[in-house]
């Protein structure tokens, strides 16, 4: 995105840990904008999570953000996203279906954004930071998105 209101969060090299919350923290979640490119435009739809976080600063702040996303970003039209992935490869996971992952932090919330582009389908989970749970364990996303680590091959007899 060319003005950086909303930038992606940098992801540590080889690390996607970031990128992702556990079931631990769904009191944090207010929901998910779930979108669908058809035609010429989007179709979305709200999923509610906390709704004691929904407030009009939240539902401003998510328009403002998908408006930005929509202008400058990967939520222009499904062949600016398809181009969005196709530049970010290190943001691709593979897990029952590939996905590109992505992070947004603001001052009160953060945003996990997930793009499909083999399904023309994006997720956008939104998390009210401040109501994270502190010092719980979390799994190691990086096996569970990126593979497990192959195992070396034993020197095996000549046939």
């Amino acid at each position: 995105m060319s003005d950086e209101k909303y930038p992606f969060f940098d992801v540590p090299e080889g690390d996607v840990s970031p990128l992702f919350t556990t079931k631990f923290q769904e009191a944090a979640r207010v929901g998910c904008l779930r979108g669908v490119f058809d035609g010429g435009g989007i179709t979305t739809n709200w999923l509610k999570g906390n709704e004691l976080l929904q407030s009009p600063a939240f539902d401003a702040e998510l328009r403002d953000l998908v408006e930005t996303l929509q202008c400058s970003g990967p939520l222009e039209n499904f062949q600016s996203m398809r181009q969005f992935c196709l530049e970010h490869p290190q943001a691709r996971m593979s897990g029952r279906q590939t996905f590109y992952a992505f992070r947004i932090d603001t001052s009160r919330y953060r945003y996990y954004l997930r793009l499909f582009p083999q399904k023309r389908k994006f997720h956008l989970f939104c998390y009210q930071t401040d109501q994270f749970r502190e010092g719980r364990p979390e799994p190691n996303f990086n096996l569970i998105y990126r593979g497990k680590p192959k195992k070396k091959q034993k020197s095996g007899k000549e046939r």
